[in-house]
């Protein structure tokens, strides 16, 4: 059986009568977590797509995949991708072998019932020497030698790239699809059903051996990843610690495939691109981490903060104080994640905890607005006594901050150790 799980190492002494004791799970790889890039699978507009001649829908519908295009206009969590990424484990055959025994010792009610197997070696022995290259071919390009991407009609291409994105996601282009790639893409053109769910399952446990075993640093799959963390739980718990963003968490939205895709692959003129109201709208999933903050940040001049406060109080008799309005404006639409072919600095170290920090620092504006607010005269400090505050101020928010990130691991440690969700399961539930 191949799954991603918690590490052999890590595991839950139930005693009679106490709570659980739980280890946090260690790294699995060299890699540490800002040097990974994390994909975002694109949602696909199909009935766009049908608008500009290109109706391939159906074929996605006959493999039974409708509910999982549907979910990929959601978040991405980014950081918490991360985090599991580093941490993951497979378990080939022989390992589960050895943890199925061991666990039939301790119940043996559990003897026969196995779980779902899988294999975990992805790709084809010999592809040039594949009976298959004929046949794909003949399919995808309508020849079977010398065939180039240039061949391909215009659904066969958008075909591609949907499954580029979201079934077998890769980090290069489109044109040079691997004979994996191209028996997925013959099947679902012919109408073949086939376990789309084992191809996912399987290029995930491949992706992630390149980045345990050749350090590769890019990961697919980071919608999908996200909604089995909601799924599990983990994002109601972070909701409820009510101490994260969206920018601490990195939440993005995928690149939405419609018919302005079609225009940017020259696949039609711009003169033919329709914009229809029946469009499939970007997700607009609004900031649930932190609540009831007012919709003034203090990038707003400092008289649009007043005003709004002033309001707010006879309203509700309510009262804000100035040192309370965020530094920047949460929720919103989500912004859209780089496509995988964008040349993006990766990110340092220095950066990504940066990111997990309590957000941006205040703009200009932001830093002119509180020096208004601050102007009346004050009575003069010593230095020592100012360096003192200076220090407590600094060890207080370090101290805070060190509090926000311990609270958020253990959350999601401890949920993906309890949950204990099996990817394979979940795809099969999706499909059906």
């Amino acid at each position: 059986m191949a799954s991603s799980s918690s590490a052999p190492g890590s595991s839950s002494n139930v005693q009679q009568g106490e709570a659980p004791a739980y280890e946090i799970k260690g790294k699995t790889m060299a890699l540490e977590e800002w040097d990974l890039k994390i994909q975002s699978e694109s949602p696909v507009d199909f009935d766009s797509l049908a608008a500009h001649n290109c109706d391939v829908g159906k074929f996605y519908e006959k493999q039974g995949l409708g509910s999982y295009f549907n979910l990929l206009n959601r978040p991405t969590y980014q950081m918490l991708v991360r985090h599991f990424w580093v941490r993951a484990s497979i378990y080939d055959r022989q390992a589960a072998k050895i943890e199925e025994d061991e666990k039939v010792l301790l119940n043996p009610e559990l003897k026969g019932k196995r779980p779902a197997e899988g294999e975990h070696e992805a790709g084809i022995a010999k592809p040039k020497d594949s009976p298959w290259n004929a046949i794909v071919n003949r399919t995808l390009y309508n020849k079977v030698k010398d065939c180039a991407y240039s061949d391909m009609n215009a659904k066969t291409k958008i075909m591609l790239k949907i499954q580029n994105d979201n079934l077998l996601p890769k980090g290069g282009g489109n044109d040079q699809p691997s004979l994996e790639h191209k028996i997925l893409l013959h099947f679902v053109i012919k109408g073949v059903e086939a376990n789309v769910p084992r191809y996912i399952f399987r290029h995930m446990v491949h992706q992630l051996r390149e980045s345990q075993q050749n350090k590769r640093c890019w990961v697919p799959y980071g919608r999908l990843l996200s909604e089995i963390f909601y799924q599990g739980g983990i994002i109601d718990l972070l909701k409820e610690a009510q101490i994260f963003t969206d920018e601490q968490l990195g939440t993005v939205r995928g690149k939405i495939i419609n018919g302005e895709t079609l225009r940017s692959m020259y696949l039609i003129d711009a003169k033919d691109l329709k914009k229809l109201p029946t469009d499939l709208k970007p997700s607009d999933a609004k900031s649930a981490f932190i609540p009831n903050f007012p919709p003034i940040c203090k990038q707003d001049p400092l008289d649009v903060q007043m005003n709004y406060i002033k309001g707010h109080f006879e309203r509700t008799k309510e009262k804000i104080s100035l040192k309370d309005v965020p530094d920047q404006m949460y929720g919103g639409a989500l912004p859209v994640a780089k496509s995988r072919k964008s040349k993006s600095k990766p990110l340092s170290k220095e950066e990504y905890l940066e990111e997990e920090e309590a957000g941006k620092k205040p703009s200009k504006r932001s830093r002119k607005g509180i020096k208004v607010e601050v102007a009346a005269p004050q009575p003069k400090k010593s230095k020592a006594k100012s360096e003192a505050e200076g220090h407590q101020k600094q060890g207080f928010h370090q101290k805070r901050n060190h509090h926000q990130k311990l609270h958020l691991i253990r959350i999601f440690k401890l949920k993906i150790q309890t949950s204990c969700f099996s990817i394979q399961s979940y795809l099969r539930r999706t499909k059906n």
